[in-house]
């Protein structure tokens, strides 16, 4: 009999230790995926666009280093881009209040209601957007477009890389 007891023991601890495994991962896993407060509030002081130095040199890019897009066709800081054209060219969402520091972007960052209800990132009266395409921050897949897309610079004008031409019409 004290063999059974023996090897019964191991088996007694190992179920306690997983047991108590389980435990602390649950505890754990019950604030996963959730922002804390100082989380929140550090995202939310973060400024919405950025400047990033590059070949074409200074650009606008999202919080996440994503290159921003202006769109020829806008007209008065209104987006033309809805339904296919926004799939290829996702608006720059406002989450929230938009901010800039005046120390790196000289330029008026607004937004604009879309037709979905969304707020759209608008500086100097163009809506802004990013390229699908560009999957990597610094990625400029879509400078020169169709000749009406085009990166922005922190003046808010379109930067034209050398060799590019740009659209009298066209788009979408």
């Amino acid at each position: 009999m004290p063999h059974r007891v023996t090897a019964v023991w191991p088996v007694v601890v190992a179920v306690a230790v997983a047991g108590a495994v389980l435990v602390v991962a649950a505890k754990g896993s019950r604030h996963a995926g959730r922002e804390s407060v100082t989380e929140k509030r550090t995202r939310a002081v973060e400024p919405s666009i950025r400047v990033r130095q590059t070949k074409l040199g200074r650009i606008l890019t999202d919080r996440d280093g994503r290159t921003l897009y202006l769109f020829l066709e806008d007209r008065r800081g209104k987006s033309t881009c809805h339904h296919v054209c926004a799939r290829v060219w996702p608006p720059a969402i406002a989450t929230g209040r938009p901010n800039v520091s005046a120390r790196v972007l000289p330029g008026t960052l607004t937004r604009t209601r879309r037709r979905n209800n969304r707020y759209q990132l608008v500086y100097e009266g163009h809506p802004l957007y990013r390229m699908d395409a560009d999957v990597n921050p610094g990625d400029m897949k879509g400078e020169g477009f169709l000749g009406t897309w085009w990166v922005v610079s922190p003046s808010g004008d379109k930067i034209v890389a050398p060799g590019m031409r740009v659209a009298r019409g066209g788009g979408y």
